[in-house]
This record gives structure tokens, C-alpha cells and sequence, in this order.
């Protein structure tokens, strides 16, 4: 199928005005995540902002990402521009059709909203574990140091 067909024919399918592919690209906004789709070859790539790295923890965050990147059909990376980071998937448009571009579709938008939701909620692994020690000695033990039973 071709990048402009398959473009027109999302957008007849899904109600969506004013979507066309403009130099071999198109971005389209779904549940309040734009994403960028560019025909690169007989590649479709998807990219999507994730956020601003966390304040605290960046470095275990990305660390996350790399493992997350031989895991995923999709990969992450950061922008070095705007110190955020992004997911990008890549389509081979050859084996696409309709029905495979919205479902790879909707695959990419879910997966950067659990990945959105995980970087606004990170807190560092070290920090969670010394939280969660001092919370379980402060009810181990009485005001007396002895363990309760």
C-alpha cells in the first residue's frame, strides 16, 4: 500500500480532517499524544514525545529504557536537543494494510502513555527501598527496642 493511501484512508475511517501526508510525513494527535509519522524508504517511523527526564534518577530511568529497548517492538532513546526523551517504532509499509496500521497504531499510542505514566511517576529504586526500610523498622520495633509480637 502506499504512504498517502493509507494516510487518506485513516483519516476517512477515523473522522480525522485536515490529515495529509505533506514531503513524505504527517503527525496526528491521539488521546492528547502527537505522533509524528514519516515515510522513510518502506519505513513508516512513529515517534512520540515521552517527557523531560525525571529530576531525580535519570540515569536508573534510562537504564530502564535500554532494557526496555530489547524488549518492545519499539525503541527509545533521548533527545539531546531537548533533554527529552522519545519512543520511535519503525513499519515496514509493504506489510501493512488497514486493519495492521490501526492496530500497530494503537499498540504505539498505548505503549507511550504506560511509558508516560511511568516517567511522571518514577521515583529512583534506591530512594523507594530506603522509604520502604525506614518505614518497616519504625513498626518493628517499640519504644523500648524490642521486637513486638
Amino acid at each position: 500500500m502506499e504512504f498517502d493511501k493509507l494516510i487518506a484512508d485513516f483519516a476517512e475511517r477515523h473522522n480525522v480532517a485536515d490529515l495529509a501526508v505533506k514531503d513524505g510525513s504527517t503527525a496526528l494527535s491521539i488521546d492528547d499524544i502527537l505522533v509524528s509519522i514519516v515515510l522513510s524508504g518502506d519505513l513508516l517511523i512513529l515517534s512520540a514525545d515521552l517527557g523531560e527526564r525525571p529530576a531525580e534518577g535519570a540515569g536508573v530511568f534510562a537504564e530502564l529504557l535500554l532494557e526496555a529497548n530489547l524488549l518492545n517492538q519499539a525503541f527509545f532513546a533521548k533527545n539531546p536537543d531537548a533533554e527529552n526523551y522519545i519512543v520511535v517504532r519503525r513499519l515496514p509499509l509493504s506489510l501493512l494494510d488497514d486493519e495492521a496500521f490501526d492496530v500497530a497504531l494503537e499498540a504505539f499510542v498505548n505503549q507511550v502513555e504506560e511509558w508516560r505514566r511511568l516517567l511522571s511517576d518514577f521515583r529512583p529504586a534506591a530512594e523507594a527501598s530506603a522509604e520502604r526500610s525506614e518505614a518497616e523498622e519504625a513498626t518493628s520495633y517499640d519504644s523500648n527496642d524490642f521486637l513486638r509480637v
